[in-house]
C-alpha cells in the first residue's frame, strides 16, 4: 500500500492539471494502522525497520508535496493511519471517526519527526495525552483539539470533503502552491534541528529502536492478539 501511495503522490506531482490530493480509505475505515504480524514485531524480525523507512518516505512525500494533501477520515485512523492524517495539510473527519496513536499500549515509540508533527498540530499537552495514554478520540474531539480541521456527521463527510476540495481546486494554483511552501517553511522554523544543544535526534532514534526490540513490545503484541491487558515491565 505504501509503495502504491508513493507512486500516486508522484503522479499527482507530475500532473500539470492536478490541484490537490485527497486521501481516503476504501471501505469503512481510513487506515487502522500497520499490520503487526507483517512487521514480524513479535519475533523481532526485519520487517519493522523496512516498514519504518517506507512509511517515513510517504510522510515526507505528503509534507513536501507541491500540492495540498487532504485526509478524509472515516472509521478508524489509528497508529500509522493517524500519523498520515497529521502529516496532511488538511483533514476532515466524520464525527464518529476514531483517531489515536496507541503506541504506549503496544510498547512502541514512534519516531521523533512524528512526535514533532503531532506537537505542532495539537500542542504539547494534547500530544502528551494522545501518546501517553494511547487512548483514541472521536472525530468530533479531534476537531476541537486541532487534530483535524473539522468534523461532520458521517453522512455529510463525502459531500463536505468534495466542497472543500472544489474550493481549493478553484483557487489560483500559484497562490495555493506558494502558500503550502510558506506554511512548510514556517513549520520547519518551528521544528527542532536534528541536533540541538541538550538533545540529539539520534539518541531518540536509539530509544525507539530499543523499544522496538523490547520484551514489552512482544508482550504488547501478544496481548493485542489475545485481547487482554498487557503486563509491561519496562524491559
Amino acid at each position: 500500500m505504501l509503495e502504491e501511495l508513493g507512486r500516486t503522490l508522484g503522479d499527482a506531482a507530475a500532473d500539470p492539471d492536478a490541484r490537490l490530493v485527497v486521501l481516503s480509505g476504501e471501505g469503512p475505515h481510513f487506515c487502522a494502522g500497520a499490520d503487526l504480524g507483517e512487521l514480524d514485531a513479535d519475533a523481532g524480525g526485519p520487517g519493522g525497520p523496512r516498514y519504518e523507512s517506507a512509511f517515513e518516505e510517504i510522510l515526507r512525500g505528503i509534507a513536501e508535496h507541491p500540492l495540498p494533501v487532504m485526509a478524509v477520515v472515516q472509521g478508524a485512523a489509528l497508529g500509522a493511519g493517524c500519523q498520515i492524517a497529521v502529516a496532511c495539510d488538511l483533514a476532515v473527519a466524520a464525527d464518529d471517526a476514531t483517531m489515536g496513536i496507541p503506541s504506549s499500549r503496544l510498547g512502541i515509540l514512534i519516531n521523533f519527526e512524528n512526535v514533532q508533527r503531532l506537537v505542532l498540530s495539537v500542542g504539547p499537552k494534547r500530544a502528551g495525552e494522545i501518546l501517553f495514554t494511547g487512548k483514541p478520540i472521536s472525530g468530533k474531539a479531534a476537531a476541537s483539539w486541532g487534530l483535524v480541521n473539522e468534523s461532520v456527521p458521517p453522512g455529510r463527510l463525502g459531500g463536505r470533503a468534495e466542497e472543500l476540495a472544489e474550493e481549493i481546486a478553484a483557487a489560483a494554483p500559484l497562490s495555493v502552491r506558494g502558500s503550502k511552501r510558506g506554511i512548510r517553511a514556517v513549520l520547519q522554523k518551528l521544528s527542532i534541528d536534528r541536533e540541538t544543544e541538550g538533545f540529539r535526534v539520534a539518541d531518540f532514534d536509539m530509544m525507539a529502536a530499543d523499544a522496538f526490540s523490547s520484551e514489552d513490545l512482544k508482550e504488547g503484541v501478544r496481548a493485542f492478539r489475545e485481547k487482554r491487558k498487557p503486563e509491561f515491565r519496562g524491559k
